[in-house]
């Protein structure tokens, strides 16, 4: 936020929550005015009406709560449940999606972990993705889209044409595509080891039922 430009400062502040209640009550004000109920000092009360809405309306914390949680090895899997449902009201619908799928593949990997590891089933790269993932990239993306207004977030294109909400889908999405594929690769082996499990038992029991027979 240090290095936004004026320009930008500006366009965050109009479309703030807080500047949209703000200028709705100042209307308010001017209607009240027109309709001959207030005369003396209008001026001050319209004025006043737009400053309650810009410092009076509640600042969300959705940001700070996404980047100071927690997270360490012994909870993750709980706190990851935590973290999605304490931004998920300040989430547009596709991103939240993407964001519930990301938090059942972790909470699918997260137990197990050490089980992988130790197992030499999943990587030191594959382990590092998702640690980091819940500890520092996740949180980092959902904060860094939760300090915008939401209108803004919404309706103003950024640099490269996409606005905040599309850009923050298309990261969700490549952290849920990543973490489904560490999950394919640590499973696959249990998966090849049921299939073999059932060949042998389907040969044994046919050799028993073909012998009675």
């Amino acid at each position: 936020m240090d290095s936004l430009s004026m320009p930008q400062r500006l366009q965050l502040f109009l479309y703030s929550t807080g500047n949209i209640v703000g200028c709705v009550l100042a209307l308010g004000g001017l209607g009240l005015f027109f309709l001959g109920i207030v005369h003396a000092w209008w001026w001050v009360i319209v004025a006043g009406l737009y400053g309650a809405g810009v410092f009076g309306w509640p600042r969300s914390d959705l940001a700070k709560m996404a980047e100071q949680t927690e997270l360490t090895n012994d909870t993750l899997a709980q706190q990851v449940r935590q973290l999605v449902d304490s931004v998920a009201n300040g989430l547009p619908k596709d991103s939240l999606d993407r964001l519930r799928s990301i938090q059942g593949t972790l909470v699918e990997l997260l137990p197990r972990m050490q089980e992988l590891r130790e197992r030499g089933i999943i990587s030191a790269k594959d382990s590092f993705t998702v640690v980091e993932t819940v500890r520092r990239y996740l949180p980092d993306t959902l904060g860094a889209y939760l300090r915008l207004p939401r209108f803004y977030a919404q309706m103003q294109p950024l640099s490269d044409g996409r606005t905040a909400a599309k850009t923050l889908f298309d990261q969700l999405t490549v952290l849920d595509t990543s973490l489904q594929d560490v999950a394919k690769s640590a499973f696959a082996g249990d998966a090849e080891t049921l299939v073999t499990n059932g060949q042998f038992l389907e040969s044994k029991f046919s050799e028993k039922l073909a012998f009675r027979a």
